[in-house]
C-alpha cells in the first residue's frame, strides 16, 4: 500500500504529513515530517513522549516535532502546550534559570522555528545566531547534546 505525501507549507516552515522519516531534515531544520496523520495522534505521542523522557535537552526536538506537527494538523491542545513549551524554555535559558537543559532547548526553537497560530502565543523565527548562542551558553553548562550542536 503507497501512502501519500502531503506537503504543507507555513510560514518559513514545510511539512511533509506521511512517507519519509519522522522528525526534522538533518539538511534542512525547516523541513519536518510527521509520522502521525492527524493533530490528536501527534499531541498524543507529544505527551507520551514527555512523560517517558521528560522535557530535556536531549527530547527537545522530538518533543517540539511532534507538537509541531500536531498544530499543523489541527490540535489547539499541540499548538497551545508547544508555544508554553518554547516561550518557558528560552525565558529560563535567557534568565540563566537550569541553563544545561533550558539552553539547549532554547537552541532547538531558535533551529527550527516554532510555528503556531497568534491565539495560542508567540511563534519564534529561524534563528541561527541566537541557536548558536543558547547550545554554547548549554554546552558550557555541561549538556553533551547542545555541544554536538553548537
Amino acid at each position: 500500500m503507497q501512502h501519500a505525501t502531503i506537503l504543507v507549507l507555513l510560514g518559513a516552515s514545510a511539512v511533509a504529513c506521511g512517507g519519509g522519516t519522522p522528525g526534522y531534515d538533518a539538511n534542512d531544520p525547516t523541513k519536518l515530517t510527521c509520522g502521525c496523520h492527524d493533530g490528536g495522534a501527534c499531541y498524543a505521542a507529544a505527551a507520551a513522549t514527555a512523560e517517558r523522557l521528560g522535557e530535556t535537552g536531549e527530547s527537545a526536538e522530538e518533543l517540539l516535532s511532534l507538537s509541531q506537527c500536531a498544530c499543523f494538523q489541527g490540535s489547539r491542545a499541540g499548538c497551545n502546550t508547544l508555544a508554553h513549551y518554547a516561550k518557558d524554555w528560552v525565558a529560563a535559558c535567557e534568565g540563566g534559570k537550569d541553563v544545561a537543559r533550558s539552553c539547549a532547548i532554547a537552541g532547538f526553537v531558535h533551529t527550527h522555528a516554532v510555528t503556531v497560530p497568534q491565539m495560542s502565543g508567540k511563534s519564534w523565527r529561524r534563528d541561527a545566531t541566537l541557536a548558536r548562542s543558547a547550545f554554547t551558553r548549554a554546552c558550557d553548562a555541561g549538556s553533551q547534546i547542545a555541544c554536538k550542536h553548537k
